[in-house]
């Protein structure tokens, strides 16, 4: 297969005694990467060395709000928590498109951020997630900045222009 990949989580942890992952998806629905047929993980190894890995998909399900996965090659709970912590990403052509008003995280990378009047702030350079709302990690001049991904903040996002409109808070 080849294409772009997406990140798409990480791997929460074991599930059940066949091997499974759980994965929490950066996506609050974790039906997303659920038709993928390949997974690639990757995670740091015990010496620090980065282990990446592609995966088929026996089968996939969504459950508690976690995306489980039993994948070839992850047969044991030994196995699957050997990968915890692990980022999870899929194939693009492999997730479905994004609905009106909505985006991928990835998409949102290097898009500028400007104010209404068309100033500019900054760059995506990542995204975090957080307990109650994602950030946007903005490079600016100077160093990076954290803007949060609330509707006070963000008031419009075009991600074909590659340009986020933004009202940051005070002092920021």
């Amino acid at each position: 297969m080849t294409g772009s990949l997406v990140e798409v989580g990480r791997v929460a942890g074991p599930h059940g005694l066949a091997g499974k992952i759980r994965v929490k998806t950066y996506a609050g629905d974790p039906s997303g990467p659920l038709h993928a047929r390949t997974v690639r993980l990757s995670a740091e190894g015990p010496g620090g060395e980065r282990r990446v890995r592609d995966f088929e998909v026996r089968a996939a399900q969504p459950q508690g709000g976690f995306a489980v996965f039993s994948l070839d090659g992850i047969d044991t709970p030994d196995a699957a928590r050997e990968w915890s912590g692990a980022s999870v990403s899929v194939f693009r052509e492999e997730l479905p498109p994004p609905a009106e008003d909505e985006y991928y995280w990835v998409d949102l990378v290097g898009c500028e951020v400007v104010t209404g009047a068309g100033h500019r702030l900054g760059e995506v350079a990542a995204l975090e997630a957080g307990p109650a709302h994602d950030w946007l990690v903005v490079r600016r001049e100077g160093g990076e900045s954290l803007l949060p991904m609330v509707e006070a903040f963000i008031r419009e996002v075009d991600v074909r222009g590659r340009r986020i409109v933004a009202s940051p808070p005070e002092g920021w």
